[in-house]
């Protein structure tokens, strides 16, 4: 096989990787089609020009430049580097230099190869913060478990209390009721979050039973009717009455319906519109919950189903991860879109859950 150089220039350019060849005075002498996508430039119109020029946009040649070491040391180098690319976003670059030497071992050219490696350096983070969450994940669950004697404890000491204070002398009485009021909200606050967070450690026992969707969306709508209308929220409804009753935990599916309604609840202080749907798609039961609230920020919008996390200054944090853990488990799916206003959650259920699926 006769290797020419057309075939040569072929195999370079099929290579993902930027690559350039320069010369001691950092004039470019040839680059891949990888580097000239990433220049924007062809071939032609980039040989002969100065490198630092080209890929760095600098007038002169570039401090701590790694192909300086090369072409003094003849030795290869390497280094990561992190910038931002022409749309702002940073990237990780792994950069290598190569020399090129004569026969008399003199370095006469640099060979440097730029490589993205944002994606696996972002798999490796992710990878692990991964392992470190399972790790805490762990002895948090055994500390949320082991924090719930003690309380039972300290319920116990304050029903005491508020025995004793019933009998305290009148000026006394209110103050230390008072007192014993707001620990007793706070050991609450404290069990209901030790309980939720028990229940995002491990995926939901659940105990189904064939249930009509219909009625149970009729029974929430029961449910928050009074705090819609306080909240002056028109509530519209659209289901439809041929889907048939699946196998599922109605108390535990009744819980996701209720945090998502009270979300945009809360999502339209000052009133609005909220629409619940109920259809059939494409051999899934879909339910949507559309309000006319302000929608979620794009800032926010990969972390709304993550523990604790809140815009509220009350609450757990916890309601939509348990959500979307219930969900799961009865193997549908939770998303969330914004719209021009406001937002809409969404969950597929699959059609054919029957009565003794697991």
């Amino acid at each position: 096989m006769k290797i020419t150089k057309e075939f040569l220039q072929s195999l370079i350019d099929n290579i993902q990787d930027s690559i350039k060849i320069v010369n001691k005075d950092r004039t470019i002498l040839f680059i891949n089609k990888a580097a000239q996508e990433t220049l924007g430039k062809k071939l032609a119109d980039t040989i002969g020009n100065k490198c630092y020029e080209e890929f760095w946009h600098r007038e002169g040649p570039c401090p701590y430049c790694m192909m300086d070491e090369t072409f003094k040391s003849g030795r290869f180098q390497s280094a990561t580097v992190k910038l931002e690319n022409g749309d702002g976003k940073p990237i990780t670059l792994e950069l290598n230099t190569f020399p090129v030497k004569n026969h008399a071992g003199d370095v006469i050219y640099g060979i440097e190869i730029l490589r993205d490696i944002s994606e696996r350096e972002m798999l490796i983070n992710e990878l692990v913060q991964t392992r470190a969450l399972a790790i805490m994940g762990k002895y948090s669950a055994e500390l949320a478990h082991e924090i719930k004697n003690p309380l039972n404890s300290i319920a116990i000491q304050i029903h005491l209390m508020q025995k004793l204070a019933e009998q305290a002398e009148p000026h006394l009485k209110d103050e230390m009721q008072d007192i014993i009021r707001v620990l007793k909200e706070e050991v609450d606050r404290l069990n209901n979050l030790s309980r939720e967070y028990l229940s995002i450690t491990k995926s939901p026992p659940l105990e189904r039973h064939m249930t009509s969707l219909q009625t149970l969306l009729c029974d929430v709508f029961d449910l928050v009717r009074p705090l819609v209308g306080l909240s002056h929220i028109e509530l519209k409804q659209s289901v439809d009455a041929s889907i048939p009753d699946i196998f599922i935990d109605r108390d535990k599916m009744k819980q996701v319906f209720i945090n998502i309604i009270n979300n945009a609840i809360e999502a339209m202080p000052t009133g609005g519109t909220l629409a619940v749907s109920l259809a059939r798609s494409s051999g899934h039961l879909l339910c949507s919950f559309e309000d006319t609230g302000p929608g979620i920020p794009v800032e926010n919008t990969d972390k709304i189903f993550e523990p604790f996390f809140s815009t509220k200054t009350t609450g757990t944090g916890l309601g939509l991860t348990i959500a979307k853990n219930i969900v799961e488990a009865h193997g549908g799916t939770i998303w969330f879109e914004n719209r021009k206003t406001g937002s809409v959650f969404f969950i597929t259920l699959p059609l054919e859950i029957v009565q003794g699926a697991s």
